[in-house]
């Protein structure tokens, strides 16, 4: 993947609007590259690291988070798309 890419990857990323399917909160980027990026849940709900470790609350949040995730494969044809209007799922 060229560097031009990744940026405007990372650009398409963040206007994105995924959203929780658990909580309705939005997803945001937790990890990206190589035409892959990862979302997770952005509410106080998932934020397991908040939370005592071991406790239940921090269990339910880790499952929260883990349940929360989408993955995004996106090659420049996916990217070009989007930017002509069209979402890609």
């Amino acid at each position: 993947m060229d560097v031009d890419h990744l940026d405007l990857f990372y650009k398409v990323l963040q206007k994105l609007s995924y959203s929780c399917p658990l909580c309705g909160a939005p997803l945001y980027v937790t990890n990206y590259g190589n035409y892959e990026a990862i979302l997770h849940c952005s509410s106080d709900e998932a934020r397991f690291w908040n939370f005592e470790r071991g406790t239940q609350e921090q269990i339910a949040a880790k499952q929260h988070w883990d349940q929360s995730r989408k993955e995004l494969f996106l090659t420049k044809e996916d990217i070009t798309e989007y930017l002509q209007g069209n979402e890609p799922v």
